[in-house]
């Protein structure tokens, strides 16, 4: 393959996604990295390395995408763009605002400041998705319509439009992905699957239908790979490219349940096959039990719509074009295996991953509109809180902060604030701890004292709290502004006091 060139510079958004992270790891190999992200690199795992940057940004955010991408290119030369960021949700299927601004408006500005710098390629990954399930021996190939009608799809399907206007200005690639796992499962459908199926539970042996609903599953080895395929060949692709990130052939529910549990136990079981009918009364009856306890099961009524269907797919374009495959190594009905196993050896830490995936990608309604104020208020509260820390009668108080050049003060205040705000749309409050690890140690260089530092953190937590709790729209959320904004600094707080106590005098 002709190699793009050494030390090319890439940028990533939605680094600290699942296949993000794993493409920026295999990107350092050879290439600097620009990586746009919502979570910080060591709540990853992702440990410092000479060729990346990582950049927090909140892509619907578009002023700081816009002062961001700018400060980045003044001082790098990019030359593609991989576009990741994303918004899904296996909830009810309801049209949201957050997925036209994640998923159309932040490509829009992400393609228009990069028609600014000309690269070489801005590769979009899309889904397979995208496209109907096909009609009884018709196959999902490259040049499917883009016809799915639920929200993700929709919204994809604008934004692959986009990506195919602006190929007029620079080459563009979309890859339309199949179910993407890894040897640790991270894809809720068959991490619920699995969790059920490999239990002793009352309903580990029911299939709905006739269990021959099947999708294709690829490895995110495979997604990488075809990913640095595009990269290395870009200079043969043309302005414009649809490839599809898909195994051979669907896999099918029964054949799921078959391969698992026989290397889960040595043996097979036999399913128990549900009709359709029973299957939506099931969902219907155990969907309000659910809400009643406030913990909704996996099954949404929606996901009815696709009984005994499936997705086969045709990717010789995309095969004949980039020389790509996938292993048959990482080909699921093998790769199952590995995720048994690692399962039964290490199953805190199999559970966990996934867990905290789902818990990520599936932010509560509530704080969705939370975090979208958030958004709305962030220019605002910024200068509130500089206007409180740069009050005259806390001169004494807060010297440092008071000495700062004006431009970088807002900056530290966001860098707080946008910590908060992406606390409150993953529903985890542990992002203000790794935050408050990193401010530390870097005031304790700056001598900054711990009294000046908790002030200043108290200062925004009032100046945020107080904002939001008058906020007519937030009316009846005072109380995940508590527990997402009050308790989320004073645990950053306690986090703080803990480390300067630690520290040597």
């Amino acid at each position: 393959m002709e190699q793009a060139g050494p030390r090319a510079t890439a940028l990533v958004t939605g680094a600290s996604g699942f296949i993000g992270h794993h493409l920026v790891q295999f990107l350092l190999k050879d290439h600097d990295v620009i990586a746009f992200a919502r979570r910080p690199q060591k709540e990853i795992g992702l440990k410092p390395h000479p060729n990346l940057q990582w950049v927090l940004v909140d892509l619907t955010n578009g002023a700081q995408l816009d002062k961001v991408f700018k400060s980045i290119t003044s001082k790098h030369t990019i030359h593609f763009i991989f576009h990741l960021a994303a918004y899904y949700d296996f909830g009810d299927q309801v049209y949201s605002e957050i997925y036209e601004k994640t998923n159309v408006g932040a490509t829009r500005q992400l393609l228009e400041l990069a028609r600014g710098i000309n690269p070489k390629r801005f590769i979009f990954s899309s889904s397979l998705v995208v496209s109907k399930f096909p009609q009884e021996g018709d196959l999902v190939s490259e040049n499917s319509p883009a016809d799915a009608t639920y929200p993700y799809a929709i919204t994809k399907r604008k934004a692959e439009e986009l990506v195919r206007s602006y190929s007029k200005n620079f080459p563009c690639s979309i890859v339309r992905l199949g179910a993407v796992y890894s040897d640790w499962c991270e894809y809720e459908p068959l991490y619920h699957f699995l969790k059920v199926w490999l239990s002793d539970r009352w309903d580990s042996s029911i299939l709905p239908g006739r269990g021959s609903m099947a999708i294709p599953y690829i490895h995110i080895c495979c997604v990488v790979d075809l990913f640095i395929r595009i990269l290395n060949n870009t200079e043969s692709l043309g302005p414009l490219n649809v490839f599809l990130a898909s195994s051979d052939e669907p896999i099918s529910l029964k054949k799921l349940f078959q391969l698992s549990t026989r290397h889960f136990s040595g043996q097979e079981k036999a399913p128990v096959f549900l009709p359709g009918w029973l299957v939506r009364i099931g969902i219907v009856y155990r969907d309000i039990w659910g809400r009643l306890q406030g913990k909704r099961p996996f099954e949404r009524l929606w996901m009815t719509a696709y009984l005994d269907q499936t997705l086969p797919t045709d990717c010789s374009y995309t095969r004949n074009v980039l020389g790509w495959h996938p292993k048959p190594r990482h080909q699921l009905p093998r790769r199952l295996l590995h995720l048994i196993e690692n399962m039964k050896a290490q199953p805190e830490k199999w559970h966990q991953m996934n867990i905290h995936r789902l818990l990520r990608n599936q932010a509560t309604r509530p704080s969705l509109i939370l975090g979208e104020e958030m958004v709305q208020m962030h220019e605002t509260l910024v200068d509130r809180i500089f206007a409180g820390i740069m009050d005259p009668s806390k001169q004494t108080v807060l010297p440092f902060y008071q000495n700062l050049a004006p431009e970088e003060l807002r900056w530290y205040i966001s860098v707080v604030y946008n910590h908060l705000l992406t606390s409150v749309r993953h529903g985890d409050r542990s992002i203000m701890i790794t935050f408050a690890q990193d401010v530390s140690h870097r005031q304790l260089q700056e001598s900054v004292s711990l009294d000046e530092l908790c002030k200043a953190l108290t200062i925004i937590r009032d100046v945020i709290t107080e904002s939001l709790y008058h906020n007519p729209k937030l009316s009846s959320l005072k109380l995940l502004v508590h527990d997402y904004i009050t308790l989320a600094i004073q645990l950053a707080i306690d986090e703080i006091k803990d480390i300067y106590e630690n520290v040597p005098r």
